[in-house]
């Protein structure tokens, strides 16, 4: 991203030192886009064959063909049309008897002009091969009163309108496989919502084999990916919004997705009881949420790998102690609350087995500093300071002792903490370790004394004469 000023910096220099070129640049557009579309244009290198009443036109239409009305001609073929727009209004005047229309390999047309008007005979349209062509708006079917068969396969279509497949009233049969269709751009949100044994879902004949195409969801099934975003708009909780972010394959083929549900500054004092199926991010910044008990013991957030708790009034934290989703998680972010201390041996243990870890941030609250829980706390930072990506905003607590208000705890010096008077804390681990040692070590000793016993004066042990 460092770029990106830099970019913009140039961009601003070049304006301001040529602003010339931005002014021809504007005005090539305008004169781009105000081309009268004139089908005459392309006429001279233009071949056209007849049979019958079938027309078969290369490279544009022959002056002949522009001449008058050609009644005759009820299936008319266009290849190569070397302009990048096309007037299916003059079109329909020149042949109002047309049945049959293909626009075929026209890797120049980048739109249409006009429309087809409500007198038009048109049953079947065929475009194909238009590598330029992104969209097709619906005015240009929407009066066609016997259009049965639209078939839009192999051209460049990013996303369509429900119009164009709802407004032709005898339309039965649509064709939309080959294209580049945009899943995440929203123009194709009404299909996400169309019920699956819907109107318009039967009549796209192909619909099963439509693949995405944009980067979010390069590759992956149309129908899947529809599938999944009705299913997040109708579980997606209130107030929330959600997104999917992204879409994978799991090891046996099937399509899972990655779904971010925004709570953020909701004014929420309890998180949401429910989520999508495959919510992998939920971020409940800036709410008034005061435990995270209702999180870490629901089921419906098993599958959640990110929570962002930062700027809510959560005091403690130990309920994630011993869950399942404490050792699995991916990003866990608390700045900003009102933590004071944590379960070091919980953090240290979920920590030291999860897989998944990245990041964890912890900055902004104010930390309790002394000499009993800061060399445990200090010691798990640096620990971890892989995956605690805020150290420098880990601080104790503001207070009127010089030596630790606000000090970052990671290098903060123990002496600070800690003075003459202060013993330094055991943790209840290193007591148990303590208490194992010493039983062993008498185990140990009675073992050596009853063996030297035996060995002088061949006396057993006490233990022996009374075991049966």
């Amino acid at each position: 991203m460092k770029g990106v000023p830099e970019a913009l910096v140039l961009l601003s220099l070049v304006s301001v030192v040529t602003p010339g070129f931005q002014f021809r640049s504007r005005n090539a557009s305008d004169a781009s886009m105000s081309k009268p579309c004139a089908l005459g244009e392309y006429t001279s290198r233009a071949q056209c064959t007849q049979s019958q009443y079938r027309l078969v036109c290369k490279d544009g239409l022959a002056s002949y063909w522009m001449r008058g009305i050609k009644r005759e001609i009820t299936h008319l073929r266009l290849m190569n049309w070397p302009g990048e727009c096309f007037n299916v209004a003059r079109l329909q005047y020149h042949y109002p008897e047309l049945v049959f229309l293909e626009f075929i390999n026209s890797t120049s047309l980048k739109s249409f002009k006009g429309h087809f008007s409500a007198v038009n005979k048109i049953e079947k349209l065929i475009i194909h091969g238009l590598m330029s062509l992104w969209e097709l708006p619906p005015e240009i079917v929407m009066d066609m009163p016997v259009l049965r068969e639209l078939d839009l396969r192999g051209n460049m279509l990013r996303h369509i309108k429900s119009s164009l497949l709802t407004g032709p009233r005898s339309l039965e049969y649509v064709y939309l496989a080959g294209n580049s269709w945009d899943c995440s751009d929203g123009g194709l949100d009404w299909l996400a919502m169309e019920a699956e044994n819907g109107t318009i879902r039967r009549k796209i004949k192909d619909y099963d084999e439509l693949v995405c195409h944009q980067q979010l969801y390069r590759g992956k099934p149309l129908n899947k990916v529809m599938d999944i975003i009705r299913t997040m708009r109708q579980t997606c909780p209130e107030p929330c919004s959600c997104t999917m972010t992204h879409v994978v394959f799991d090891t046996a083929g099937a399509v899972i997705p990655l779904i971010t549900v925004d709570c953020a500054n909701r004014q929420l004092e309890n998180p949401p009881s429910a989520l999508p199926p495959g919510t992998t991010t939920l971020r409940l910044e800036g709410n008034k949420l005061s435990s995270i008990r209702a999180i870490v013991h629901n089921p419906q957030y098993k599958t959640l790998a990110d929570l962002y708790l930062d700027n809510n009034s959560i005091s403690a934290v130990k309920e994630l102690e011993g869950t399942e989703w404490f050792s699995n998680f991916r990003v866990l972010s608390l700045r900003g609350n009102l933590l004071k201390q944590i379960p070091v041996y919980a953090f240290d243990k979920a920590f030291q087995y999860n897989n998944n870890i990245m990041h964890v941030f912890l900055g902004d609250n104010p930390w309790r500093c002394d000499c009993h829980y800061i060399p445990r706390f200090q010691s798990l930072l640096l620990k971890y300071k892989r995956v605690i990506r805020d150290l420098s905003d880990i601080r104790c607590s503001k207070s009127s002792d010089k030596k630790t208000s606000l000090v970052q705890i990671s290098t903060i010096p123990l002496g600070n903490i800690c003075g003459d008077d202060d013993v330094m804390p055991i943790s209840p681990i290193n007591i148990v370790n303590l208490v194992l040692l010493a039983l062993i070590l008498l185990v140990v000793g009675r073992f050596l004394y009853d063996w030297q016993n035996f060995k002088n004066t061949g006396e057993l042990p006490w233990l022996s004469s009374i075991l049966p």
